[in-house]
């Protein structure tokens, strides 16, 4: 490798590779890795070209994210596709889903919908609804504090409504380019009416879970979890998703979640497994 003194500087038609690719981070590391490779003279001169590129690049993010208004900056996807569950519904059905995210300098915020429906000769016989809201003030770079809201209706579980409010803190175990693990946790309140008429409000504990594994460019798996736990009951949410990307904007994916009741209604199963296979589309 050459030293500071006998650097030579990045050939012309190197440096524009590298400048084309700034927009693009795996596309940058990639050009970046054969330019010094096929260049070792220069690894110096183009590190720093690199991180160049990286700070202009962060700084900016930094400044659009400032500028956003409240509707913009909006991303997500939207999924179509079919459903098997167990427990106390087996059967196949639509499912649809809906997921919209946002991220400023201090805050993230994340919007998720799902519903699966079926319907037998008329009959509904599998009908369950679910809305959520997550948003994630950053306090330091791996620190977070936590507002969660959830809506969730499922009549063959046992519960007609289940409205949950919870506040947190949070912190991020693993904070890589391809691997993410977030962990947080705090008090909760829930309303739930039941589907003989009996409601209940109740103080709970919340734990989540949060992590995102990017295996390849085109195939992500991401795990999330979410955990109440009272004096009358304990709930567990389990949500699994393998998405391999089709093209831009259309991928594949399948999911398996898995809903537990530590204290179901008389006459209910305690848990439920819904496993998805539906065609996404990012925007």
């Amino acid at each position: 490798m050459a030293t500071p003194a006998t650097a030579e500087p990045i050939p012309p038609p190197v440096a524009a590779m590298i400048d084309a690719a700034a927009a693009n981070p795996d596309q940058l590391k990639l050009v970046a890795d054969i330019a010094k490779k096929t260049n070792p003279s220069s690894v110096a001169e183009i590190e720093a070209r690199v991180a160049g590129l990286q700070a202009a690049s962060a700084q900016a993010r930094a400044e659009r994210l400032a500028r956003q208004g409240l509707f913009e900056g909006w991303t997500g996807n939207g999924e179509l596709g079919g459903f098997i569950s167990s427990g106390n519904t087996e059967n196949r059905g639509l499912a649809i889903g809906i997921n919209l995210n946002k991220e400023t300098r201090r805050w993230k915020h994340g919007l998720r919908g799902q519903v699966d429906y079926q319907e037998d000769q008329g009959i509904t016989s599998r009908e369950r609804y679910f809305a959520g809201y997550e948003g994630n003030w950053k306090f330091s770079p791996r620190g977070f504090a936590v507002l969660a809201l959830s809506f969730e209706q499922d009549r063959f579980t046992g519960f007609s409504s289940r409205f949950a409010q919870a506040l947190g803190l949070g912190y991020r175990l693993v904070d890589g380019k391809r691997l993410t693990i977030a962990l947080d946790g705090g008090p909760a309140l829930r309303q739930t009416r039941f589907t003989n008429g009996i409601g209940e409000t109740v103080l709970a504990a919340r734990a989540a879970l949060n992590g995102k594994w990017q295996a390849t460019p085109q195939l992500a798996i991401t795990q999330t979890a979410t955990y109440y736990a009272d004096n009358i009951n304990s709930s567990l949410l389990s949500l699994t998703q393998a998405s391999a990307r089709v093209n831009g904007r259309l991928s594949a994916r399948i999911s398996v979640q898995i809903n537990n009741e530590g204290n179901p209604p008389p006459g209910r199963e305690n848990t439920d497994t819904v496993t998805r296979a539906t065609i996404v589309y990012s925007f």
